[in-house]
């Protein structure tokens, strides 16, 4: 019986065609399947801003995502912090974390709408590429340097260098910082680039870049011109609300029956029948209730969604080229989100707990940025080859025996970017370990900044090792 099983088997295999589906293959599927709406890859290979052949069995955007995946900036999001300090709990989010819980509610939402599933998560494994170390508030500390609003000593003319943002610092991390190819930056599609700039506010006129293209970006418009784009924005906003509710609640920072008065949660509490579990096994509401949020705004936006594409087909008569936001909450969940995403603020955000940590991002991070702006040699040299290759001159350690060296570079803009561009890609770990080498060389003033017990806290759970940037894994 077992030789006539064989048998049999062999006979199947051997009228099975084998082949290799190539990306011709791939494009006409996603013609086939992908609704009209959606972004087709065939349309977008031409968009990168340096030609390449194209490869044989993979579309363009999932080369973009694939680049993604494999460069150092995603890796380094492991050891950055979301909210919470990443030591305080192994379960806390981080940055790598929301990335991929936003890439997972991408995905769920394009293929519910039809759209471009590899585009979506090619967008949303990027779009935090930029953030610095210490979440958000180290976003601001740079902005507040690079805008002339927090002045360093030695600076002569203190004014706007351009200013900072995440979101314009993740393009210029894929279009220009990362370097692996015999181009500059990862060369990724327009689309991809599209949704990764537009995936928070734009804020135009308030942010200046140096090296900035602007080929295919529809700058002239705050969302992206894909439906793609836009779900990613609005599945950014979704994790954010959920997970940071979600671990502000295992804090202990919010307690349950506070958060049970939002008409949100009461709303989902009366329509999944789960009240009574609060009583019985907190433990699993509270894992209920974030499961059942989710599910509740996503399909939301769904909804709407295809609501709004019927209204904009009617009024505008295409399915193409959006120059409208189409992926939106309904009328009736959007103010109950806002509502969410202030208590949150109010309750969990602005907590003293959180508010030390961004209390000592704001000292570390100005200090470490003033320390290499005055002392620039103390700067690894590879990032000084990078500043003097765009300036077409070459580095040597002798160039800075020059008189005037230290008044020329602290006069150029783009030498302020380029420590810019060094402290926004280090992880909270290697911001903590730069400043206390500094310290001990006695270069920058750390009494006040309980190095001992902030590098306790921030690495408890997380080696230091594998987030100190070299040349190789910070290029």
């Amino acid at each position: 019986m077992q030789y006539f099983k064989i048998l049999r088997r062999a006979t199947v295999l051997q009228t099975t065609t084998f082949e290799i589906r190539s990306r011709v293959d791939l494009e006409n599927l996603e013609e086939k399947t992908l609704a009209p709406y959606a972004q087709k890859s065939r349309d977008a290979y031409h968009t990168r801003l340096h030609e390449e052949p194209q490869h044989p069995y993979r579309t363009a955007f999932q080369r973009d995502r694939d680049r993604i995946i494999h460069s150092r900036a995603f890796r380094r999001l492991k050891h950055k912090r979301q909210v919470f300090l990443i030591s305080e709990s192994d379960h806390y989010r981080t940055r790598i974390t929301h990335t991929l819980e936003v890439s997972q509610l991408s995905r769920t939402m394009a293929r519910a709408l039809g759209l471009n599933e590899d585009l979506v998560e090619a967008i949303a494994l990027g779009h935090d590429l930029g953030h610095t170390p210490f979440g958000h508030l180290g976003e601001k500390t740079l902005h507040a340097i690079m805008s002339g609003a927090m002045p360093l000593r030695g600076l002569k003319n203190n004014s706007n260098f351009g200013g900072f943002k995440h979101n314009y610092q993740s393009l210029r991390v894929v279009d220009y910082l990362e370097r692996k190819y015999t181009f500059k930056g990862l060369n990724l599609t327009a689309p991809v680039r599209e949704g990764i700039l537009k995936h928070t506010r734009l804020l135009r006129g308030t942010y200046d870049y140096p090296d900035f293209r602007y080929d295919g970006l529809h700058f002239e418009l705050d969302h992206a011109t894909t439906l793609e784009g836009q779900v990613v924005a609005i599945c950014d906003e979704i994790a954010q609300r959920t997970h940071d509710l979600e671990d502000g609640i295992r804090a202990g920072l919010v307690e349950l029956k506070k958060v049970k008065t939002l008409k949100i949660v009461k709303d989902t509490e009366k329509k999944l029948h789960i009240d009574y579990l609060y009583t019985q096994d907190e433990y699993v509401y509270l894992g209920l209730l974030i499961r059942a949020l989710i599910n509740v705004l996503v399909d939301d936006v769904i909804q709407q969604t295809l609501k709004n594409l019927q209204s904009f087909q009617k009024r505008k008569g295409r399915l193409h080229n959006f120059d409208e936001e189409i992926v939106t909450f309904s009328p009736d969940i959007d103010p109950l989100q806002k509502e969410l995403n202030k208590f949150i603020y109010q309750e969990i955000i602005r907590f003293s707990r959180i508010n030390w940590a961004d209390d000592l991002a704001e000292k570390l991070l100005f200090r470490l940025f003033e320390a290499y702006f005055n002392e620039p040699t103390l700067l690894p040299d590879y990032v000084l080859e990078r500043y003097f290759q765009e300036k077409n001159q070459t580095f040597t350690k002798q160039i800075f025996n020059s008189e005037n060296i230290l008044m020329t570079l602290q006069n150029d803009t783009r030498f302020l970017r380029t420590i810019c561009d060094y402290i926004a890609g280090m992880t909270d770990n290697f911001a903590l370990y730069e400043a206390e080498r500094l310290a001990r060389l006695k270069k920058i003033e750390a009494s006040d900044l309980h190095l001992e017990v902030a590098t306790a806290k921030y690495t408890k759970f997380a080696g230091t090792e594998a987030s100190i940037p070299t040349k190789e894994n910070m290029a």
